[in-house]
């Protein structure tokens, strides 16, 4: 019996080690959005950069005018804005941000839908927001453990005089896991149709105008040489 279960747990080791290996960091070279020591940095930056992915395909998805040039800080504000109020979650979620949410799930970091206050990460972001309006909004927020998304959305689109908001990872980090990764645990994902970029509609070419013909002096040579020939079989008679 002692035999059988140590084979099981072996073999549940091994399964679990082949799992980990299965996870594939896509934006590794990108740099990291938190630098935390006790926090996995490199997943949450992957998680992030998914994230930024997802809303820039859909922001270049929905597009209508063929010669803007959407940038993460764009999709970013797009998204923060409709975060205010409700939003289709499907319509931003891509294969990949579905499977790193699922391994975000092994850290234990939300309660329900909602990021932990006391989470290692939650810290971790609460220590590294550059503005500090919006530090104090967010630390200020999870100390009485009421750290609401819709509310954070509402204090990083007030405050309009903050410079560089949206190139400020940490903060986008925390938009991505309490605004758009624990979204996914309310969403029935079974008839999904995940995002995916469709091809940019082609630019409208100018074309020109057809030139008009110019005739009015063809006319007036061949009225000239009738009148000439006209002239000259006269002075035969």
């Amino acid at each position: 019996m002692k035999k059988i279960i140590l084979a099981a747990a072996l073999c549940a080791t091994v399964i679990s080690c082949k799992q980990e290996k299965t996870m594939t960091y896509k934006y590794a070279d990108k740099p990291q959005t938190v630098t935390c020591d006790n926090v996995d940095a490199k997943l949450y930056s992957e998680a992030y950069y998914a994230f930024e992915n997802a809303i820039v395909m859909q922001a270049k998805n929905t597009n209508r005018r063929p010669n803007f040039n959407i940038t993460p800080e764009y999709a970013l504000r797009n998204f923060l804005r409709r975060s205010a109020g409700i939003i289709k979650i499907t319509d931003y979620a891509t294969q990949e941000a579905f499977e790193i949410f699922h391994k975000l799930k092994d850290q234990a970091i939300w309660d329900g839908p909602q990021l932990k206050s006391n989470a290692a990460i939650t810290e971790c972001i609460g220590s590294s927001i550059e503005n500090n309006t919006t530090k104090t909004s967010f630390n200020t927020l999870r100390s009485v453990e009421s750290l609401d998304p819709k509310l954070m959305a509402a204090a990083i689109n007030d405050n309009r005089g903050a410079r560089n908001q949206f190139s400020d990872k940490a903060l986008m980090t925390y938009v991505a896991l309490d605004l758009y990764y624990a979204k996914f645990f309310n969403t029935d994902f079974s008839q999904t149709e995940f995002l995916v970029e469709k091809e940019a509609p082609a630019a409208i070419v100018p074309q020109a105008k057809p030139s008009q013909p110019v005739i009015g002096k063809k006319l007036d040579l061949d009225v000239k040489k009738r009148e000439e020939h006209n002239a000259h079989d006269g002075h035969n008679h």
